[in-house]
């Protein structure tokens, strides 16, 4: 499982194209979310996915949790994108603590 746990720390995305640098919340476009989402489903297994939270603007970029289970350990990954989110990576990748 360690190799799995590696291969989605170094999950990084970029997508081509040419995209206003600031979008109204109503109009982004999800295509990186989605590809990594998909990425860390095809790695941890199809129904890992537990949550995924809103996008969350920090000033000079934006960040995201997804919470994913493999075996009976479940993962919180800070996925980080910049304000275009043309570009995303797997910024810190930690076992989740359980809650009482």
């Amino acid at each position: 499982m360690p190799g799995v746990l590696e291969q989605i720390e170094r999950i990084s995305i970029r997508v081509k194209g040419e995209k206003p640098a600031v979008l109204p919340s109503s109009h982004r476009d999800f295509a990186v979310r989605d590809q990594i989402v998909d990425r860390i489903r095809r790695i941890a297994g199809k129904d890992s996915i537990r949550r995924v939270a809103p996008i969350q603007n920090q000033g000079d970029h934006q960040e995201q949790d997804i919470v994913f289970a493999m075996g009976d350990h479940s993962y919180l990954a800070t996925v980080r994108y910049n304000n275009a989110l043309t570009e995303g990576w797997v910024s810190r990748l930690r076992k989740e603590p359980k809650k009482c």
